[in-house]
């Protein structure tokens, strides 16, 4: 029985580095065709509509209107949504998936940064483990130093910070003492907002943008790509939740370590190759975002047992 339970805890983190890798090959697949603003907008439409057939299905469309006390911080998270997924995209446009899966990972990182500003000081290996991954930054970039990298990778460091900063606001949410957002709130609102800011972002060129790439729509890779990245991004939402709310932090966040190598096994397939210098990067980048989420987790522990 204990068996059973351990391979039903390995699949499930296995599907969720799957689903997201695959969003990743997708979604660098559909951009090798269509335009960002593009990309973005089909996918969050797709989710939309899918999340409120869900909703309808399940009887959860009702808890959309409980969105008192929180209503600010769902629209500053699709704002924040808009923001990774744009510099990711541009990242993707630009680079390659599998340096994006790897650089995207750096959002341990900017979770690190961003927690020096509510006092959670890393100690000495949280502190190695950042030198660490900055230093794999470089080496995955193949820039002579940190200030001289390329556009796409640039991108999707943003991204990752992003990504860090939105990971904060969610979980401010979920905590609520007043109203607490439910998962499917949070990604509904998450979703919504970041389609209604990709639409903003680009309302003087929005006709055409829809009109041209539509017109690339058909029986091809790229059509294959967006549709499939349009139904990867919702099950991110279902898959990434349900293991959040099946494991700790900590185990989901190290489990999508794999994520990266997941990626770059695929992405070969496609043509896309790595130098020893960069490999040695994403293992370094890796193995910095292992040490630091384990850090941060002792931490964690210690303060609880101080309490």
């Amino acid at each position: 029985m204990e068996r059973e339970s351990v391979i039903i805890k390995a699949v499930n983190l296995l599907t969720l580095v799957v689903v997201w890798g695959t969003y990743y090959v997708a979604t660098k697949i559909s951009l090798s065709a269509f335009s960002v603003i593009f990309n973005g907008i089909f996918i969050r439409t797709f989710v939309l509509f899918f999340m409120l057939l869900v909703g309808a299905i399940l009887r959860r469309n009702g808890e959309l209107l409980k969105v008192r006390y929180i209503f600010l911080r769902l629209l500053l998270i699709g704002l924040l949504g808009f923001a990774l997924d744009i510099t990711a995209f541009l990242g993707f446009k630009y680079s390659t998936a599998s340096k994006g899966a790897v650089l995207l990972r750096t959002d341990v990182l900017f979770s690190a940064f961003i927690s020096l500003f509510f006092g959670e000081i890393p100690g000495l290996l949280g502190i190695i483990a950042m030198v660490f991954m900055l230093l794999g930054v470089g080496l995955v970039s193949n820039a002579q130093n940190l200030l001289k990298l390329s556009q796409g990778d640039v991108f999707f460091l943003l991204s990752a910070f992003f990504i860090s900063l939105n990971a904060f606001v969610i979980r401010s949410v979920q905590e609520d003492k007043r109203n607490p957002g439910t998962d499917f709130v949070i990604a509904f609102y998450n979703n919504l907002f970041t389609l209604v800011f990709f639409s903003l972002f680009s309302l003087k060129s929005l006709l055409h943008e829809v009109i041209d790439n539509f017109r690339l729509l058909g029986i091809n890779i790229p059509t294959l790509g967006l549709i499939s990245a349009g139904m990867f991004q919702y099950l991110i939402y279902v898959v990434y939740y349900r293991n959040l709310r099946l494991f700790p932090v900590w185990l989901v966040r190290t489990s999508l370590l794999f994520m990266p190598v997941y990626v770059l096994i695929v992405m070969s397939f496609f043509g896309e190759s790595i130098t020893g210098k960069q490999l040695i990067g994403v293992v370094v980048i890796l193995v910095g975002a292992f040490l630091l989420t384990m850090n941060n987790q002792f931490i964690k522990q210690r303060r609880q047992a101080r309490r």
